[in-house]
């Protein structure tokens, strides 16, 4: 399976949980509900490289779907202001997406899926406060692992309940390495994002961008390399070229990251 033919196949997804999601009002004010393409991609993995893929798979993936587009509504917020029309409907579109994926979770009879979807929230709202609670001075491995949480743990509860264990490392370090590319370009364009705000603030940065950058591109580079670790292992057994599948996460030329600053 070639890039283009995995963009096909996420966009189909992203049709999918669309549809799902689909509500004139929101629409109008809020767009397109945002799923980012490494965290499609990741939920198909399994059908990508082969797997037969069962009507409770897709209905788990456009629920697991559901769940990031209603986080990615809610993390925008910061982006808006609160008091607005645009803002109030930016929450209860959030809000709205997070029901929809219970009502989707209905429709799946597998209570330890919707226990494990229901754990992976819990895990990744506790991650993601503990950022605003990061002191200055302390370590930043608990920052960096806490992104792993908070990208990967949704994907995650997918691929092990749905028996897929031997595609959750490659997602986990996907999702990850995607979100610290990311994080970097927000470090070059001098935005501070909850994670790079804490980041700055931990032992051996004291607020230098240069240092973060290097332990940003560092962490990114370990996670890029695990992912094309776990896809070519996948791999042996058919399916994309590794490669294929680390350029859809954004890691395919993990260039070095110097300064933190634009040219």
């Amino acid at each position: 399976m070639n890039p283009t033919s995995l963009h096909t196949e996420a966009e189909l997804l992203k049709d999918e949980i669309s549809r799902r999601l689909a509500n004139r009002t929101l629409l109008k004010y809020t767009g397109r509900p945002i799923v980012p393409e490494p965290v499609l991609i990741s939920l198909l993995l399994p059908k990508i490289f082969g797997e037969k893929w069962e009507e409770e798979d897709r209905l788990s993936a456009v629920a697991a779907g559901a769940l990031y587009a209603a986080f990615s509504a809610h993390d925008s917020i910061g982006r808006e202001a609160s008091e607005s029309r645009q803002g109030q409907l930016t929450v209860l579109a959030g809000d709205y997406y997070s029901g929809i994926h219970y009502r989707i979770l209905a429709e799946v009879p597998d209570l330890r899926m919707i226990r494990r979807f229901s754990g992976s929230v819990t895990e990744m709202s506790e991650r993601k406060i503990r950022l605003f609670e990061h002191r200055e001075g302390e370590p930043p491995n608990f920052l960096l692992s806490s992104l792993e949480t908070i990208e990967a743990a949704t994907v995650s509860a997918f691929l092990m309940g749905r028996g897929y264990a031997a595609y959750e490392a490659a997602a986990r370090h996907g999702l990850t390495a995607a979100r610290l590319t990311f994080e970097i370009s927000n470090l070059h364009d001098g935005e501070h994002t909850p994670f790079l705000a804490a980041l700055l603030r931990s032992e051996g940065i004291g607020g230098d961008p240069a240092a973060a950058a290097r332990i940003l591109d560092r962490c990114r580079r370990f996670h890029a390399g695990r992912l094309i670790e776990e896809t070519g292992l996948i791999g042996k057994r058919g399916g994309p070229d590794n490669m294929a599948i680390a350029e859809v996460y954004g890691v395919s030329e993990p260039a070095s990251i110097q300064t933190g600053k634009k040219d």
